[in-house]
């Protein structure tokens, strides 16, 4: 029987410590990809939260009072709404806190800012099913119109492989596999790689690990550029002019003006405009306050502000 030197294990020992250690660097870039999952709010943002709790609180009361009282309840919701809208004002850009805003606008009658905020939520949050399901439920009470629905980019078309897993649960797993490949490269250390047969089963686990963590790490960088090529939009104005230029002196595009709730997808941003497309291929511009575009909300990320939101009922459009 032949035993292989020293000298022969080394080498192999080696190449397999920095294949690695490069495989483990590039799942560190999970890490990065979703600091809205992973950051904890900073004591600054106490007066935020406490802000966030009187919201919900406004809403949790609102909700009680659908029924008995619908027109205190709408004003309770419209109030909870307001309160959302400051902290959103303020530069926090939060998947909880987009769903949240978006149930309490539903609920007060603006469904169209609802399934903007909604969209936005859906941008920090892909993958969860309240959102989805709520959403849905925003966009039956608008009338029928051209939905952007219809329209799937590859990008989106690629992503309906992982909605079903949350981004947080696949952040959580990336990070599992990630470190699962060093604690495999600390025991092989310590363990050795004496002979062929454990140099190969130390090969495969870490190849295991390896893939899972790039495969998770992959799904979520697609996730991050989602939104950011041709961003979904919303019009929350009604009887909107949609013009041929970025400017009032422009003609209009269309012969009639385009109404509220009608989705978009926006192809260029210029100051107090934006060249949006319909679902049918017709362009033009609109002003920015006539619309939501998804991640036009630019803030620094926290953590969730609040969890657990009642999900919307009922509301009129």
């Amino acid at each position: 029987m032949m035993f292989a030197s020293q000298k022969d294990l080394r080498a192999p020992f080696v190449r397999v410590r920095a294949f690695g250690a490069i495989l483990a660097l590039a799942c560190s870039v999970s890490t990065m990809a979703a600091p809205q999952v992973l950051t904890a709010a900073p004591r600054s943002d106490e007066s935020r939260y406490a802000i966030a709790i009187e919201a919900q609180n406004k809403y949790d009361e609102a909700a009680g009072l659908v029924v008995a009282d619908p027109a205190r309840a709408r004003e309770l919701f419209s109030d909870s709404a307001a309160k959302f809208q400051k902290i959103v004002d303020d530069g926090v850009s939060n998947g909880e806190l987009f769903f949240n805003f978006g149930n309490a606008l539903v609920q007060s009658g603006s469904t169209a800012r609802g399934i903007g905020a909604y969209l936005n939520a859906d941008r920090i949050l892909p993958g969860d099913s309240r959102i989805a399901t709520n959403l849905a439920h925003a966009r039956s009470l608008l009338p029928a119109q051209r939905r952007m629905t219809t329209t799937i980019s590859p990008v989106d078309h690629i992503a309906t492989y992982w909605k079903s897993f949350g981004q947080p649960v696949r952040v959580s797993s990336a990070l599992a596999a990630w470190f699962g490949l060093w604690a495999i490269i600390a025991i092989a250390v310590m363990v050795g790689w004496q002979s062929t047969t454990r140099l190969r089963l130390w090969r495969g686990s870490m190849a295991v690990a390896s893939v899972v963590c790039l495969g998770l790490t992959a799904t979520i960088v697609v996730d991050a550029i989602r939104y950011r090529i041709d961003p979904p939009g919303i019009l929350v104005s009604d009887q909107v002019i949609v013009r041929k230029g970025n400017g009032d002196g422009f003609a209009a595009s269309f012969t009639e003006p385009l109404p509220i709730g009608e989705e978009f997808t926006m192809i260029e941003s210029r100051p107090g405009w934006y060249r949006i497309q319909l679902a049918d291929g017709q362009s033009g511009w609109v002003k920015h306050a006539d619309a939501i575009v998804v991640g036009r909300v630019v803030g620094r990320v926290v953590g969730s502000l609040i969890e657990g939101a009642t999900p919307p009922t009922s509301t009129d459009s």
